[in-house]
């Protein structure tokens, strides 16, 4: 793999000089077919282009992002020319021309999003030829259209964030909560205590909160925790993500209805990602092994019966490999994949190296000094390992009218060890010592269908229409054997999802229109022949419209609206409860200002809304937990203002360099917790789930990267300036907000750090076929402390974890990527963690890729 920089949105210098030759071979194949295909694809509506002066390339990226068109170029074919920028309303042709007049350049159309240029004189029929009778050109520079996809959240105006298949691998992930490390305010908790994401992003987590999906179908589950309460769960094989696209707050378009914390959305691998530039087919095998991983001895060994070993941090081993294969075929009326993955490896031993004591806090505020974990450093980590195979089918196919439809299916099947809450907790009330229970089995099976419909010659059609379902059988193997709750939950989901966007061109402005609505429809199963757990479905439907106003170039107004409506229902047989629905409109504003080219101000403003879960309504352990029949759903506001900044050329020729800031106040009104009934004004005192007056998260995150071709770097950093949960001590009393987490409940695990960030630095060196680099990961203590709790929470101090990196190319054919994690092999709890279980010490991690 050729590892580039975390922002690269161009195929850099570097890239073989043939390279394009297949595609010009196909271009020059179409015209001679097709005589007049430039013609047909350059023909579409008028565009408004206001491109000031520049450098010519900094000028044809513009042009690309405002007509979103892919423009492919040899990079000397423009340095040291400059534009005098674009500005009026004209076709693409036009503009085009206009902006090519004097250079001595052309332009072909080779479809209908890309455009070629190149030199009138080069490119004469005349002129020498590759071997093949082709145009040798060098570095082919790539600007605007979807090759600018890591950009998108450097030109959106609100909070979102964008993670690339290169930032995932970077560093391997040791644990599936790591691919989330480069997103500021982005935690995956409980990231060593099983295989699952539960995303908790500024604060918000658990229970539908936040939207976690894979190609845009909902997969997960939710578990109980025991004292530590429910876990949500989503289940994804690292090595199929192609790119994580990440909106925070109420979701404003047709993925996420029901959640008001964010939307993530994992995309698979598709052909681009597999397949060699100029090959209509190809195959990517991937091998890799690493250290510090030892086979379990047993499973299910009783407490105080074997001890964890030491002294198994080898570099290398055969208990932790990867395998993977994958396959694409592309032309242009289809493209088809399949992969197979496998992940395998034992259980982890902790670093040896930093602080082994914590403050542990109790009632009021007060703390001693106690043990970390029951774990000690070095030792092995029980309950970390794991097997998991996956399988990704994809299809899609063109057809006419521009029209299109994707059919995916993705398996996994994995089984691995993971801890329940309290173990390993050396101080706890009901704690458990570090043993190896059984492990833990998860199979799913999901299954999309995409439609799509952009017509090139109508602003007013790019339909979509999604239709997913998903299945996930999750066995948690600890559970049972502790508490004597089975732990065996089924979950089917099935949703469908239309939308639309339409542009309006006027002589007042133009309207950029976005709508649409959406259903879900969630069936769970847990533990049906008895007393303890669930059998229930839940409903969530909405629908939406949203519009940008531009009344001059400089100025975006943004108004919308969601209605949304849910209804839960309880199915099971023995004593079944009375199920919840209700409605609610929530709108949407939003201002943006454009001063300088590359350069946005925004400020928004968006009320969100959540029901409660099959989970929060339904589930009951008689005499333990019983359900809330006054239950409410949660109601939040949500402003920020921020600053988002795109410019090439900055400091250097060719260079990029791209900023986010963004200061967020959050506010959540009828927040659901875990409480007594008589303090939630229920005439029993068993446990429920019950709504308290609010909770606050204010803060700042920011978003930079920095690419100079030879050397790079990527940031980010979140800071907490306020933290608060508001509520009554007792039934009847006014609530008061501070910083605390209420008494009965287990937000406290629900609270993030109260800074969190990382810093990458990477240069490239011998044509850029070698990179190396180095990260680091900053974390502080958490952002509020407890307010006791029927056992010890997890705590965890600052930390600083550093991670090296290099790889390098051959050939197009054969990379090789070799890493660290935690280099100086630190002893440390991650942040938001469950139970109390050290994160994975130094790691040493090696892999091959073959592309053919």
């Amino acid at each position: 793999m050729n590892m580039e920089s975390p922002s690269s949105t161009s195929l850099r210098t570097g890239m073989r000089t043939g390279k394009l030759l297949l595609a010009l071979l196909a271009t020059t194949a179409l015209q001679i077919s097709h005589p007049f295909a430039t013609v047909a694809y350059a023909q579409q509506n008028s565009v408004t282009y206001s491109i000031p002066a520049g450098s010519l390339g900094t000028v044809i990226s513009g042009f690309g992002d405002s007509s979103n068109l892919q423009i492919l170029y040899p990079a000397d074919l423009v340095r040291g020319k400059t534009s005098p920028g674009l500005s009026g309303t004209m076709s693409r042709q036009e503009a085009l021309s206009r902006l090519l007049t004097g250079t001595g350049l052309r332009y072909n159309f080779t479809n209908a999003n890309t455009v070629t240029i190149t030199d009138r004189i080069s490119s004469a029929p005349n002129e020498a030829t590759g071997a093949n009778g082709a145009i040798v050109l060098d570095t082919i520079t790539v600007s605007g259209g979807t090759s600018s996809i890591a950009d998108i959240p450097f030109k959106t105006a609100g909070s979102s964030s964008y993670i690339s298949a290169e930032q995932i691998q970077i560093v391997p992930p040791s644990s599936t909560g790591d691919i989330l490390r480069n997103a500021p305010g982005v935690f995956s908790a409980g990231n060593r205590t099983g295989q699952a994401l539960d995303v908790n992003i500024r604060g918000l987590q658990g229970m539908n909160r936040v939207a976690t999906l894979v190609d845009g179908a909902q997969q997960s589950s939710s578990a109980y925790r025991g004292y530590k309460g429910m876990s949500s769960r989503t289940f994804v094989d690292p090595e199929f993500i192609g790119g994580i696209d990440i909106q925070k707050g109420p979701p404003t378009g047709a993925q996420g209805s029901g959640s008001m914390g964010g939307v993530v959305n994992m995309r698979t691998i598709n052909a681009d990602d597999i397949i060699i530039d100029g090959k209509s087919y190809g195959v990517k095998v991937k091998g890799g092994f690493s250290g510090n991983s030892i086979e379990p001895r047993s499973y299910y060994i009783p407490p105080n019966t074997e001890a964890p070993r030491f002294g198994g941090n080898d570099w290398l081993n055969g208990n932790s490999n990867i395998a993977s294969v994958a396959l694409a075929a592309k032309n242009e009326n289809y493209e088809l994949v399949g992969a197979f993955a496998s992940r395998r490896n034992g259980n982890y031993f902790a670093g040896t190296k930093g602080e082994k004591q914590v403050k542990r806090f109790t009632f009021g505020g007060r703390y001693n000094w106690g043990p970390m974990s029951a774990y000690k450093p070095g030792s092995e980590i029980f309950n970390t390992s794991q097997d998991t195979k996956s399988v990704l089918l994809k299809g899609k196919f063109n057809f006419e009218h521009d029209q299109s439809v994707e059919l995916g299916y993705i398996r996994y099947d994995s089984t691995y060890g993971e801890e329940y809450g309290d173990m390993n907790n050396p101080v706890a009330i009901a704690g458990w010592p570090p043993y190896q229970a059984n492990l833990s089995r998860t199979r799913s099976d999901m299954y999309t269908a995409k439609y799509t419909w952009n017509p090139e010659d109508n602003d007013l059609i790019n339909l979509q229409a999604n239709v997913w379902h998903t299945r996930l059988s999750d066995n948690w193997a600890a559970v049972e054997i502790l508490t004597g709750v089975p732990g065996d939950t089924k979950t089917d989901t099935t949703g469908v999802e239309i939308s639309n966007t339409s542009n309006i061109d006027t002589d007042y402005g133009t309207f950029d229109l976005r709508y649409g609505s959406t259903y879900s429809y969630e069936k769970t199963v847990q533990n049906p022949d008895t007393n303890i757990g669930m059998e229930g479905n839940r409903t969530v439907a909405a629908v939406f419209a949203n519009a940008d106003y531009k009344p001059v170039d400089w100025l975006t107004l943004t108004a919308g609206m969601r209605y949304q409506g849910y209804r839960t229902q309880d199915n099971s047989l023995n004593a079944p409860v009375e199920g919840l629905d209700g409605t609610r409109l929530t709108p949407l504003l939003g201002v943006t200002l454009e001063p300088l080219d590359g350069f946005q101000l925004f400020a928004n403003y968006a009320q969100g809304w959540r029901p409660p879960s099959i989970r929060e309504t339904i589930f009951k352990m008689p005499g333990l937990i019983e359900p809330n029949p006054f239950l409410r759903p949660e109601r939040s506001e949500n402003y920020e203002i921020g600053a988002n900044y795109l410019g090439n050329d900055v400091l250097l020729d060719d260079d990029k360099l791209r900023f986010k800031l963004a200061f967020f106040d959050n506010n959540y009104d009828d927040y659901i917790v875990r409480s007594y009934g008589n303090r939630a004004g229920l005439p029993f005192p068993y446990r429920v789930y019950a709504n308290i007056d609010g909770a606050k998260f204010r803060g700042v995150e920011l978003s930079m990267s920095y690419d100079a071709g030879m050397f790079f770097t990527d940031a980010n950093f979140n800071r907490y300036t306020n933290v608060e949960y508001c509520f009554a001590a007792r039934a009847g009393e006014s609530a008061k907000c501070g910083e605390s987490t209420p008494p009965d409940d287990y937000q406290s695990v629900y609270v993030p750090p109260v800074y969190s960030g990382s810093v990458t630095l990477g240069a490239r060196f011998l044509d850029e076929s070698l990179t190396v680099g180095g990260r680091v990961n900053f974390v502080g203590e958490r952002a509020i402390k407890r307010s006791g709790v029927g056992t010890v929470e997890s705590e965890w101090r600052s930390y600083q974890v550093y991670d090296t990196f290099a790889s390098y190319k051959l050939n197009d054919n054969f990379s090789f990527n070799a890493s660290i994690e935690n280099i100086f092999d630190l002893y440390y709890l991650d942040a938001m963690s469950e139970a109390l279980t050290p994160s994975p010490g130094r790691t040493f991690r090696l892999s091959a890729t073959a592309r053919f």
